[in-house]
C-alpha cells in the first residue's frame, strides 16, 4: 500500500506559491520558467513534480492560493441581506477592501492572473469568473428590488453592463503600473456615473 503523500511545509509552499504568483505575472504563461520558479523559492524539482506535475498545475495553485488570501482581507457583502440602506454603503466599502488588499504586491498579482490572456483555462479561474459574475447579478437584481438601482432599463442588460463595466475596470487596473492608478476613486465615478451610486 502506498504511503500518504506528507504535505509541503507551509512557509515552503508560501515562498512558492509568491515566487509562482510573481514569475507568471512579469513572464506571462508561456514565457515563465518553472527552473527560474524554483530556483527563487529554493524548492526542489523532485518535490515540485511529486506534489504539482507540472506548469498548468502549479499555476492553478498559485491562483487559488491568491484568491485565499485575498479572501482572508476582503469581506464580499451578503447581498441578499442588504436593505436600502445598507446597500450603497455596503457596496461601497467592499470597493475600498478591494483597494486596500490590491495595495499588497502579492495580492495585486490576482487580477493580472486572472486576467492573464495566455494563461491555461483552470478551474480555479473558471470558478472564480462565474462567482463574480453570478454575485454581480445578484447585487443589481436585489439593488433593483430595493430601489437603489434604476429599473427602466431590462434586468438582462442591467446585470450585462455591470458585468462588463467591472471586467473592464479591472482588467484595466492590473494591466497599470502598481499604485500609479487612484483605484479606488476611479471605481466611485463609475459607480455613480453609471449605476447611480450616491456621489458623498
Amino acid at each position: 500500500m502506498a504511503r500518504p503523500r506528507k504535505p509541503i511545509e507551509a512557509g515552503r509552499r508560501d515562498r512558492l506559491m509568491r515566487q509562482a504568483r510573481a514569475h507568471f505575472v512579469r513572464c506571462g504563461y508561456t514565457g515563465a520558467s518553472l527552473s527560474e520558479i524554483l530556483s527563487a523559492a529554493e524548492f526542489p524539482r523532485s518535490s515540485f513534480y511529486y506534489f504539482f506535475g507540472g506548469k498548468a498545475a502549479l499555476f492553478e495553485a498559485a491562483f487559488s492560493d491568491g484568491l485565499a488570501r485575498l479572501a482572508e482581507r476582503v469581506r464580499v457583502p451578503d447581498v441578499d441581506s442588504l436593505d436600502a440602506e445598507s446597500f450603497w454603503p455596503s457596496i461601497l466599502a467592499f470597493l475600498d477592501d478591494l483597494e486596500e488588499a490590491g495595495a499588497d504586491q502579492d495580492i495585486s498579482t490576482i487580477p493580472r492572473l486572472f486576467h492573464m490572456p495566455d494563461a491555461p483555462e483552470c478551474a480555479a479561474r473558471v470558478d472564480f469568473g462565474r462567482a463574480a459574475r453570478q454575485w454581480c447579478e445578484r447585487a443589481v437584481r436585489t439593488g433593483r428590488a430595493l430601489g437603489v438601482l434604476d429599473r427602466e432599463i431590462p434586468v438582462s442588460l442591467h446585470v450585462e453592463l455591470v458585468w462588463s463595466i467591472a471586467i473592464a475596470l479591472d482588467r484595466w487596473m492590473a494591466s497599470q503600473a502598481a499604485g500609479s492608478v487612484d483605484g479606488r476613486g476611479l471605481s466611485r465615478i463609475l459607480m455613480t456615473r453609471v449605476l447611480g451610486a450616491p456621489s458623498s
